[in-house]
């Protein structure tokens, strides 16, 4: 599953943003069909909702986010994946997180949802804070586990026993190792030997006691001592005074344990003491300042000691003897009275002066009392009215500084706006006398150009003119000469032709007899002659190719003879400007224009 990133450049730039805290997440998207292509989707810098309305219900997206504290932001690196993906492509972009979590080196943990309603910032700080759990809901999670029977089979070390619920995100982990549940103890104990000394039998209790709750400085006993078995039937104490049994009933018949052996001092009883908890305090230390209380009993034996003599079935049932202690009465019974009137009287007559003078000074320290109460109420209304004055002073001099800030302000502003008009005026005075410049000098270019032009008109109207002048003069002399000398050399020629409903151009040999053109093949074919035209009268002049003809501009000594019949004109083009000349002398003196 090798991952490649699209826009590598891109994205690290936005990574770099966010540890500098100029963005705050990124989203990383599937760019193409193929799965192995990560691209930057979206990023921004308004927090978690932000990032949460750029997710779709139908793709994968990865995001890296850093938390919207100012203190220590943690990095995390979000996996959204929809439930309705399926499982290869879950799997895919798992490893392909993992791999974002390489290149993105700043994140914490990786933290895999299928809802949006999952990434709220509480979420996201635990996942942060701890990695472990990152996958756990607040809520204690859901424990199936299979309570052991009467013959527990050992599971396997590495069984799952605990599936962990994230809403709808749910993922099995192994649980980690529990403690072993401590055996269970039967409702009775089982008959021991008599050879071999009773076991103390350890109860965990589940409940809480009434100690525990609300007494939990004294912590309960570890051991229980045994109690012996009751047989059924009867009360309590009808159980504790019976003093014979059947001859036919033990305690090994009975399923109960014996009590310990008799001390080798005391051969004829032995007794249970009861288990009493109390706080002592250290040696060398008075134990009077301890009250004394009696706890609460946590055996039977508590109530009376039962003695036993080895080998008899009688059961001798003893009181608890406890310690007794005796306190002197306090108030007015902790004094013996004397029987003389006399002392009696005088010891009225002083409790009475004591109680007066008792009660005058607790007047006076209740008017001690009184005046130092109005005192400090009157001290304290005048705290007040100071405060209040100093507070009033206070806001009358915000609201003078806050007035002469806004006024100052205003001036400011004022001014500013001023200024900036007076520029804006400024800049379109010289805008304006810039366009008028520019409007000034384009004329002025204008009539320079449309005096060039003008110029340049008339000399090529001059030089047309002298070039119609120089052709007329040309052709003048070619039909002077032909009329002159009458050689058969000046009437033939070759030419190149080409009518109206033709396409090609075609190479012929000319003669002018009279006001009759001929044209042939080649010299050799005089006898039969191609075509042959009258002139007289016919031609109707004898045009250039800037008279209305531009597609023989880029033939050379190329000329038009156009007919006044409306038949078709011929396009022609001699091999030289003197042959030129010399065809159109003859065209002019055989069509006697």
């Amino acid at each position: 599953m090798a991952l490649t990133m699209s826009d590598t450049g891109a994205v690290m730039s936005v990574y770099s943003a966010i540890i500098e805290y100029d963005c705050n997440w990124l989203l990383l998207h599937y760019v193409s069909e193929s799965p192995d292509e990560l691209g930057l989707h979206s990023y921004g810098r308004d927090g978690l909702e932000e990032l949460k309305t750029k997710l779709s219900d139908k793709a994968v997206f990865v995001a890296f986010y850093r938390e919207e504290v100012e203190v220590d932001p943690g990095y995390i690196i979000i996996n959204y994946i929809p439930p309705s993906i399926s499982g290869v492509r879950r799997a895919k972009a798992l490893v392909h997180s993992r791999r974002v979590g390489a290149i993105f080196k700043q994140h914490q943990t990786i933290f895999t949802v299928d809802d949006i309603s999952l990434l709220t910032t509480e979420i996201i700080h635990q996942a942060i804070i701890n990695p472990d759990n990152a996958f756990h809901p607040a809520s204690p999670p859901i424990v199936l586990a299979q309570l052991p029977s009467q013959n527990p089979r050992p599971s396997p070390p590495h069984e799952d026993i605990a599936i962990y619920t994230f809403d709808s995100v749910k993922q099995s982990l192994p649980a980690p190792p529990l403690p072993p549940l401590p055996p269970l103890q039967p409702v009775r104990a089982p008959a021991a030997n008599k050879d071999s000394p009773p076991k103390a039998i350890v109860t965990n209790m589940a409940r809480r006691s009434f100690t525990a709750t609300y007494a939990p400085e004294v912590q309960p006993p570890t051991v229980i001592p045994p109690v012996p078995h009751l047989p059924k039937g009867g009360s309590l104490f009808t159980n504790l005074l019976r003093r014979k049994k059947k001859a036919d009933d033990s305690y090994d018949d009975m399923n109960v344990s014996l009590p310990p052996p008799t001390p080798p001092k005391d051969t004829t009883k032995f007794a249970v003491h009861p288990v009493t908890l109390s706080h002592s305090l250290p040696a060398g230390q008075p134990s009077n300042l301890q009250p004394l209380r009696h706890h609460r009993s946590r055996s039977m034996s508590e109530f009376a000691v039962i003695s036993h003599v080895r080998g008899s079935d009688e059961v001798i049932i003893e009181p608890e003897r406890y310690q007794t202690f005796t306190l002197r009465p306090s108030g007015k019974w902790s004094h013996d009275l004397p029987s003389d009137p006399e002392e009696r009287a005088r010891r009225r007559r002083e409790l009475h002066l004591q109680r007066e003078r008792e009660e005058r000074e607790a007047m006076e320290e209740e008017a001690e009392r009184q005046r130092q109460l109005k005192w400090q109420k009157e001290e304290f209304e005048r705290m007040e009215r100071e405060d209040e004055v100093r507070r009033k002073a206070d806001v009358e001099r915000e609201i003078r500084r806050i007035t002469a800030e806004r006024r100052l302000r205003e001036m400011l502003e004022k001014e500013e706006d001023e200024r900036k008009r007076q520029e804006l005026e400024e800049r379109k005075r010289i805008d304006r006398e810039r366009r008028l410049e520019e409007h000034r000098r384009l004329e002025e270019w204008r009539a320079a150009q449309a005096r060039k032009e003008e110029a340049l008109a008339r000399q090529a109207e001059d030089a047309k003119r002298q070039e119609e002048v120089e052709r007329k003069r040309r052709i003048q002399q070619a039909a002077a000469k032909v009329k002159r000398t009458k050689e058969e050399g000046e009437l033939t020629g070759w030419i190149t032709v080409q009518s109206a409903d033709s396409l090609s151009w075609k190479r012929r040999f000319y003669k002018f007899v009279g006001s009759t053109i001929y044209l042939y093949r080649s010299p050799k074919d005089m006898p039969t002659s191609l075509e042959e035209v009258d002139l007289r009268g016919r031609v109707r002049g004898l045009r250039e190719w800037n008279e209305g003809y531009d597609y023989l501009e880029a033939i050379a000594f190329s000329f038009v003879v156009e007919f006044k019949d409306n038949t078709d004109n011929w396009s022609m083009f001699a091999d030289s400007e003197e042959e030129k000349y010399a065809i159109l002398g003859l065209f002019k003196m055989a069509a006697g224009l």
